[in-house]
């Protein structure tokens, strides 16, 4: 048996949904490996992890800006050495001798540099894989002695490369999702599911926490001349699903306001379009279903950069002023052209099997 330690922390949704992801398919598929999830926040300072991610979602919702120039401050990878982000050595050593892994996948980049020096100072002999969930890296990621990372993108592939990481030492696999999103539900039978009506569906998501302005979204939407039906995803803020309920009642208009879900799946599959705020996860999700994707204001720093890559590699639109998404949806349904090619390259860069090819790199590293 060998054992895997994944690493995650609760800053956004998306770390602990590929964490979930690894485990899952490890306990589904390959019965060799033993999964253990931990928060490592959450394992070093029970009474911080809370502190940590409330902060977080306080200033990507309401001071991206800050959020951004401290992402900025940080992200260089002149040394190629990770910020230490976690100096506290002794719980980290408590933790390795407590779950005696032989390989600690990092999901979250909190913990990168400060597991390599806990192995270093310590002469453990696990190996440490980097999952990076986003399109491109902060230099928070990067650590000289990282034994595998695991990337999104052949993108993200050469700019490793080009920081003088052994090319051997890279996998552009993809992001681990939940290996179940490769089974699609035929559209019709995805809105039939769900109670929705058969007609060009939207999709709103705002994140594990609702954030991207869907007020202003959903009032757009409601401005335009199609038939449309929308439904909205409010993540875990009921202020906010409150609030769109009431919008709801005041209308005529088909829009259907979920919170947190489970059936996301099944949304995508019943969805035409996805309004959304570029995360890493979300992005790779869409990317497997061929869902056409506008994107909604992203966060500065890493967001930026994952529509960045969108744009570039022509899978996605931006929507830079929210009164005006119900011009942009109603240009993007009506070019038949511009959708097929999107939903091609979408098909195209979209890598299904991530979760597969992570566990089938393992096994070679754990053969080196």
């Amino acid at each position: 048996m060998k054992r895997v330690v994944i690493l995650t922390a609760s800053i956004g949704g998306g770390h602990n949904a590929t964490s979930s992801a690894i485990k899952t398919y490890a306990d589904t598929y390959r019965d060799e490996y033993e999964v253990v999830i931990i928060d490592v926040i959450e394992y070093i300072i029970p009474t911080l992890s809370k502190v940590v991610e409330k902060t977080y979602e306080l200033n990507v919702k309401n001071f991206p800006e800050f959020y951004g120039w401290q992402y900025d401050m940080n992200n260089n990878t002149d040394g190629k050495l990770a910020s230490s982000l976690l100096p506290f050595h002794s719980k980290l050593k408590d933790l390795i001798s407590e779950y005696e892994p032989d390989v600690i996948i990092c999901v979250h980049p909190v913990s990168v540099s400060s597991i390599i020096r806990v192995r270093e100072k310590y002469e453990f002999s696990y190996k440490v894989v980097v999952v990076v969930t986003d399109y491109d890296y902060h230099a928070s990621w990067i650590h000289e002695n990282v034994d595998m990372f695991i990337v999104s993108s052949n993108f993200m592939r050469l700019k490793l490369i080009d920081d003088k990481i052994p090319e051997d030492r890279i996998k552009d696999t993809g992001i681990p999702t939940n290996h179940e999103l490769n089974n699609r539900v035929d559209k019709y039978k995805a809105r039939y599911m769900l109670n929705l009506k058969d007609k060009n569906t939207i999709l709103i998501m705002g994140g594990s926490f609702g954030a991207g302005n869907l007020m202003d979204l959903v009032n757009a939407v409601m401005e335009s001349s199609l038939d449309l039906q929308c439904v909205v995803i409010a993540g875990n803020n009921k202020k906010l699903k409150k609030e769109l309920l009431k919008i709801c009642a005041e209308t005529d208009k088909d829009i259907i306001i979920e919170g947190y879900t489970e059936k996301i799946s099944l949304y995508m599959d019943a969805a035409d379009v996805l309004v959304t705020k570029p995360g890493g996860l979300t992005v790779t999700e869409a990317l497997i279903k061929n869902l056409p994707l506008i994107i909604t204001k992203p966060i500065p720093g890493q967001e930026e950069e994952n529509a960045t890559y969108l744009l570039n590699h022509g899978i996605g639109v931006r929507l830079d002023k929210e009164k005006e998404l119900h011009i942009l949806i109603e240009d993007l349904l009506s070019d038949q052209v511009r959708l097929k090619h999107m939903i091609e390259l979408q098909n195209h860069y979209a890598k299904p099997d991530a979760v597969k090819d992570l566990f089938l790199a393992i096994d070679d590293l754990m053969r080196e």
